[in-house]
């Protein structure tokens, strides 16, 4: 029977499927890298190199990622925001849609009428632009973002669009449908983890690992002369795949405290 995980529950503890021997590699490849940056004699010569803890928390993030790391509640914030389906709330999601096609054509007809060329061009370029998502809640999320942009952009051009919307009573159709994509999202957080829902969380593990490569490959680029080839590969940046490392913890890996100043 479908259930719903603990907020708290890390999503390694969750049934989900062994990584792909791709992303298994890049996985231990990162992890061996984290640990080996952080020891103080490498540390410094990494600092000269560029290397800054702000990096070393961005690798710790794409790890934790990769490694299921994350915790359910956090996963499932970020699916609600961005949901690949819709939720079985048809006639919700139909009056997201509806607005769409409601207010997308009279952004674009208050666009049109602003009098400067270039103006008009870049609004209609920006207004046209695809809002295709995977759902049609994602979809409507995101032109309501790009709608109430509008607003925030300190350009006469993109004021007045706004302004010919609120003259219209966007407004007051905003409300509404924060309130419908509220209750779509509070929905979609609170609904039991099913099959579809493991897959996605497998699917954004495998994407990381695609991330986790390029990552490496940039430091490899930073690092190149600045270290001999034995400690590149003692990085994990050279071809040989490291080994799993022990069961040490992400807080350790995570450690990058320079004392030495580059």
């Amino acid at each position: 029977m479908a259930s719903l995980p603990a907020p708290n529950t890390l999503l390694r503890d969750l049934a989900l499927p062994a990584l792909c021997p791709s992303a298994d590699e890049q996985l231990r490849r990162i992890c061996a890298f984290l640990y080996v940056v952080g020891l103080p004699e490498v540390q410094t010569r990494a600092l000269l190199a560029g290397y800054t803890p702000e990096m070393h928390a961005e690798g710790v993030y794409r790890a934790s990622l990769v490694g299921g790391e994350r915790s359910f509640g956090e996963w499932r914030r970020w699916r609600s925001l961005r949901p690949p389906r819709d939720p079985d709330l048809p006639d919700l999601v139909a009056e997201l849609d509806r607005f769409v096609n409601r207010w997308r054509p009279r952004a674009l007809s208050a666009a049109a009428e602003v009098a400067d060329a270039d103006d008009r061009d870049e609004l209609e370029d920006y207004l046209g632009a695809s809002f295709e998502r995977p759902s049609r809640t994602w979809r409507a999320k995101a032109f309501v973002q790009g709608i109430e942009h509008l607003a925030e952009v300190p350009i006469p051009s993109y004021r007045a669009t706004w302004a010919a919307l609120v003259a219209e009573g966007i407004q007051t159709e905003l409300t509404r449908f924060h309130e419908i994509l509220k209750t779509v999202q509070d929905f979609l957080a609170t609904t039991p983890l099913d099959a579809d829902e493991i897959a996605d969380i497998q699917a954004a593990r495998e994407e990381g690992a695609a991330s986790i490569d390029a990552w490496l490959t940039a430091r490899r680029r930073e690092f190149a002369g600045h270290f001999t080839e034995e400690t590149l590969n003692l990085l994990a940046l050279g071809k040989a795949v490291p080994p799993p490392l022990p069961d040490v913890p992400l807080s350790v890996l995570a450690r990058f405290r320079p004392t030495a100043r580059a």
